[in-house]
């Protein structure tokens, strides 16, 4: 869905965009993301409804090899993440996050303990998101501050903290004659650069409890190859739901970047 979340799916993976939408989340899901055979990242997150609201936590990881240790270590856009560079970088982001309702508005924080590695060095922080969401008419909607803290700098390497806003709004459920459409949309500033993204997704259920979903996305690319466009698919059946989406990139001879999903409600 161009890395626009989807504001009303209830799922745990929700820590990640917009902390307020914990309220009413639940369940466990795990994601794992190829860029062909040199790097990875791995997401995994859970929630439950906990002391009048949702409580939440999450692990993100990525590994690959960067051509150097200096500022090449981290370039801007997934061009990089399909070379095998001999200095080998990862990072880890581990998340803690509650949400509430308060005033008729549903308030969430999440806290970040992130951490950089890039070949033989390290750096740590504590990094912080605040969001609220509420219900407009049709829609959900939900406004999120990113990544507050300090930058990383491992090694004395001015690694980026892409701290910045993201408004997001949409609905999944409307019924259009045998099918059920769902839309999000997102505008994230970040730096100097707005990032406008959103998706469409179709459902078909054939029996109740079994639907095959299909989505596209779209979103601004600032750097890189990578193309604007993002397909996925899911099925969602009774409790468990799995979720594949693709993001061609035309590099070093690969179609794209691959990933791929499971959850439990």
């Amino acid at each position: 869905l161009g890395n626009a979340y989807m504001m009303n799916a209830g799922h745990a993976d929700a820590i990640f965009y917009h902390p307020a939408l914990l309220v009413g989340a639940s369940g466990f899901g795990l994601d794992v993301q190829r860029w062909g055979a040199n790097s990875s990242s791995t997401t995994v997150s859970a929630a439950r409804q906990w002391l009048g609201g949702g409580i939440g936590v999450g692990l993100q990881t990525l590994q690959y090899g960067a051509q150097a240790e200096g500022l090449l270590a981290a370039p801007a856009g997934q061009d990089h993440l399909f070379t095998l560079g001999a200095s080998p970088v990862s990072e880890r982001v581990a998340t803690v996050a509650y949400a509430r309702e308060l005033g008729g508005l549903d308030i969430g924080i999440a806290t970040k303990l992130v951490e950089e590695r890039v070949g033989t060095t390290r750096d740590a922080a504590l990094l912080v998101d605040f969001g609220v969401a509420a219900d407009l008419g049709p829609v959900r909607a939900g406004l999120t501050y990113r990544n507050g803290g300090r930058d990383l700098s491992p090694g004395g390497l001015d690694m980026a903290r892409p701290d910045g806003l993201t408004f997001g709004v949409g609905a999944y459920g409307e019924q259009v004659g045998i099918l059920d459409v769902g839309f999000t949309g997102a505008v994230t500033y970040v730096g100097d650069q707005v990032v406008p993204s959103g998706g469409v997704e179709v459902g078909y259920w054939p029996i109740r409890g079994r639907t095959f979903v299909a989505r596209i996305g779209a979103q601004r690319v600032h750097a890189g190859d990578a193309s604007p466009v993002s397909l996925g698919f899911a099925f969602w059946g009774d409790n468990v739901t799995l979720e594949w989406a693709f993001q061609p990139v035309d590099v070093e001879g690969a179609s794209g970047t691959h990933r791929f999903g499971v959850r439990w409600r």
